[in-house]
C-alpha cells in the first residue's frame, strides 16, 4: 500500500509520520479519501510504503527497502507527472509521429539511430552498483501507475483525452534516452569546421575566443572534404533534439478553440542572442571553504541554467528508506536524485558537455 497524505498548515514531517504505521499491504484496489488523502494498493510492493506531501508540494516518501522506494517514487512521479513522462516515453522510443504525423518522421529517424543497443544489464550498471534494481524497480512503479489509470481514467491528466492518446507501458531504456543528454559540442565544432573551410585556421582562431585552450589544432583533417561540411548533415540529430510542438490539428476536435484567445510570441522576436548563435549556455557552480563560511561548514552553489517551462524540467523529492536518506531534484523521469544532499554531503549538476 501506498498512502499518500498532505501536510496541512505548518505541521511537522516527524509528528505525523508515526500516525501512517498501521497500515500494511492489501490486495489491489484503489480508494480516494479526499481531495487531498489518498491511498493506493500498489502491485509490486513488498511492504507499506508513506508518502507525505508538504505545502510546497514536495513528496517525502518513506519505504523499509531500497525495492520499494523507488517503486514509490517512480509510482509517485508518475501520479504528478504523467503527460510529461508520456511525452519522454514518445521522444526516447522514437514514435513521436505516431501523435504528430508527418512532422516528426524525421525526429524519430534521428531518435532510432541513436538508441542505446548494447546489454541494458551492464549499462544499468554504470550508474550504481545496484543500477539494474533500483532502475527496474522506478519503472515497475511508473507502469503500476499507468495500469491504474486504465482501471480509473479520472486519474488520467486531461492532456491525454485533448490528444485522444492513452499512456503506454515504459521499460529501462526509456530511462536511460540519449534524447535529453548532454551529448557534445558537435554544433560548435562543425561551425568551427565550415569556418576553417572557408577562412582558414589563422583567421578563424583571431576571430574566436578558444578559452582555455589557448592554441588548439583546428587545421582540417585531409580526409574531411570542407563542401561536405556546408550540407545538412546534422539534420537528424538536430531533428530529434528540438523540443516537441502540439499544433491544433493534434487536439481532439471537440477540445479545439477555434478563437484565439492568447498571444504566444516567437522567441525568436524578442531573443536577445538567437539561439543557434550562443556558444555557451552559462551553467556554473561552485564551493567555499568552511574556513571562510560563518558557520565554519563548506558551502556548495549549483547553478544549472535551464528554462522556465510548465511543467518544470526539475521534480525534487525526499527518498528515506534503510541506507538511504536523500532530499534534491532532478529530470522527474529519473530514479534517484541528481542534485541535493543527504547527511554526509551535497552534489551538484550543471553542463559540461563532451566533446563532439
Amino acid at each position: 500500500m501506498v498512502r499518500i497524505t498532505a501536510l496541512r498548515g505548518k505541521r511537522s514531517i516527524s509528528r505525523l509520520k508515526p500516525v501512517l504505521r498501521w497500515f500494511f499491504f492489501l490486495p489491489l484496489w484503489l480508494v480516494a479519501q479526499d481531495i487531498e488523502d489518498l491511498e493506493f494498493k500498489v502491485k509490486g510492493l513488498n511492504g507499506e510504503v508513506e508518502i507525505l506531501v508538504d505545502r510546497w508540494g514536495v513528496s517525502h516518501i518513506y519505504a523499509k527497502n531500497e525495492r520499494d522506494l523507488f517503486l514509490a517514487q517512480g509510482f509517485n512521479a508518475a501520479r504528478d507527472r504523467l503527460f510529461q513522462f508520456e511525452v519522454w516515453r514518445l521522444q526516447a522510443t522514437g514514435t513521436v509521429s505516431e501523435v504528430t504525423g508527418k512532422q516528426d518522421i524525421e525526429r524519430d529517424h534521428g531518435t532510432r539511430l541513436f538508441k542505446f543497443r548494447h546489454n541494458i544489464v551492464d549499462e544499468m550498471l554504470h550508474y550504481h552498483p545496484r543500477g539494474d534494481t533500483i532502475i527496474t524497480a522506478y519503472v515497475d512503479g511508473v507502469n503500476e501507475y499507468i495500469r491504474q489509470t486504465q482501471i480509473n481514467r479520472d486519474l488520467l491528466p486531461i492532456e491525454f483525452d485533448i490528444l485522444g492518446i492513452r499512456p503506454q507501458k515504459w521499460t529501462p531504456e526509456v530511462v536511460i534516452s540519449r534524447h535529453q543528454g548532454l551529448l557534445g559540442n558537435i554544433g560548435s565544432e562543425l561551425s568551427y569546421g565550415i569556418q576553417v573551410a572557408k577562412y582558414g585556421p589563422d583567421l578563424v582562431k583571431e576571430l574566436n575566443w578558444f578559452h582555455p585552450w589557448g592554441e588548439p589544432i583546428i587545421t582540417l583533417d585531409p580526409k574531411i572534404d570542407g563542401d561536405l561540411l556546408f550540407q545538412d548533415i546534422l539534420g537528424l540529430y538536430d531533428a530529434f533534439r528540438r523540443p516537441v510542438v502540439f499544433k491544433p490539428e493534434h487536439v481532439v476536435e471537440r477540445f479545439r478553440n477555434n478563437e484565439k484567445t492568447s498571444t504566444i510570441l516567437d522567441k525568436k522576436e524578442y531573443a536577445f542572442i538567437p539561439e543557434d548563435i550562443i556558444e555557451s549556455i552559462g551553467s556554473n557552480n561552485w564551493i567555499i571553504s568552511g574556513k571562510r563560511s560563518a558557520s565554519g561548514y563548506p558551502l556548495m552553489a549549483n547553478d544549472p541554467h535551464r528554462v522556465q517551462a510548465v511543467p518544470s524540467l526539475r521534480y525534487i523529492v525526499h527518498l528515506n528508506a534503510p541506507g538511504w536518506n536523500v532530499i534534491g531534484g532532478g529530470e522527474p523521469e529519473i530514479p534517484g536524485i541528481s542534485i541535493g544532499h543527504n547527511g554526509y554531503g551535497a552534489w551538484g549538476l550543471t553542463v559540461f558537455r563532451t566533446d563532439g
